[in-house]
């Protein structure tokens, strides 16, 4: 299993106040982009896919700025929901965290954060099984967690001993080193936080047991009503795959391959906020990552698996999805 596609799956509805508060502290609120953010509420569910639509145009909105670590510094309790207040009302960091690990599906559908102890080391990661997410969002996922960690405690000096990203390392990459006040990897396996073990005896600073008890019932029951939508994800991946290997990569093939009509695929996705077109382009170029960072193949037979009539369709293709030639992408991600 190479990658899985990532973007139907959903996140909560408060991720899109923590964008509304950014834009209203900076006076930025007579805009499309705000109204559309404020059409969202906390109990709401949105896709992957329209998280890192809104995240994009946030970007566009302030290009010269770091928006996905600002917004990871700017994270509160109830960017987190349910979830945020849970693991306040715990005894310690360690039980904190493992409240995070136990209901994260309430923030977000997809992988879950695994947590392993390493002698002097406590490794906070998630791997790749779902397919990559995009750069702002792991950044807002791993700077917002820290500053969790830090409301918690009371603590603002606490910093991790190394930070890791799956995506290739930025021109500019003192930015991360000033947020993070730690060695920042990038181009790894899996995104992860690694925590001296001593912070997980750290006490939180509002626990409360009676309230924590009422939360984790509350949480329990808003699991198990929350919308499983992997299934779908899961068969439309393995039916794209298919398709491209086929060289007949198009929603015809593929809703057939499903064993629905066209119709049917293209309602499925639109309810989710989500067009074939988006979801190939976004499987193809995921895939293509992937292969470019396998040495043993060529540019064309990376174009052939996609399911490319020809390498020069790879080539624009890819460019127009991540601004960079599949060649120079190799030689990023080579460091050359």
């Amino acid at each position: 299993m190479t990658t899985l596609q990532l973007a139907q799956l959903q996140v909560s509805g408060d991720l899109a106040g923590l964008l509304r508060d950014f834009m209203e502290s900076e006076g930025d609120i007579h805009c499309e982009l705000y109204t559309q953010l404020q059409a969202f509420s906390a109990s709401s569910r949105i896709s992957f896919g329209q998280w890192w639509a809104l995240l994009s145009r946030l970007r566009q909105r302030f290009p010269t700025r770091h928006i996905g670590l600002e917004l990871g510094q700017r994270v509160r309790p109830a960017h987190l929901g349910m979830l945020g207040y849970l693991t306040l009302a715990s005894d310690t960091v360690a039980e904190a965290l493992l409240e995070f690990q136990r209901y994260q599906g309430l923030l977000h559908d997809g992988d879950r954060a695994s947590i392993e102890l390493l002698e002097e080391r406590m490794v906070l990661s998630w791997s790749a099984n779902y397919g990559p997410s995009t750069n702002l969002s792991d950044e807002v996922l791993v700077g917002g967690l820290l500053r969790f960690v830090q409301l918690m405690t009371g603590r603002d000096d606490l910093r991790p001993l190394a930070v890791d990203f799956t995506f290739v390392a930025p021109l500019d990459t003192q930015a991360y080193i000033d947020v993070f006040g730690a060695p920042v990897r990038f181009g790894q396996a899996c995104t992860a936080l690694e925590f001296p073990v001593a912070y997980l005896d750290l006490p939180v600073s509002n626990s409360d047991p009676g309230l924590k008890l009422l939360l984790e019932r509350q949480a329990q029951a808003a699991l198990a009503v929350l919308p499983h939508s992997e299934g779908f994800m899961q068969g439309l991946r393995r039916a794209l795959l298919r398709a491209m290997q086929s060289g007949r990569a198009n929603s015809a093939q593929v809703a057939t391959s499903l064993n629905m009509s066209e119709r049917t695929l293209f309602r499925r996705l639109n309810e989710q906020g989500l067009s074939f077109k988006v979801i190939l382009a976004q499987t193809r170029t995921q895939l293509a990552q992937e292969y470019l960072r396998d040495k043993r193949l060529t540019l064309s037979e990376i174009a052939l698996l996609l399911g490319y009539s020809e390498q020069s369709a790879f080539n624009r293709a890819f460019k127009r999805e991540t601004g960079l030639s599949p060649r120079r992408y190799q030689q990023q991600a080579d460091g050359t």
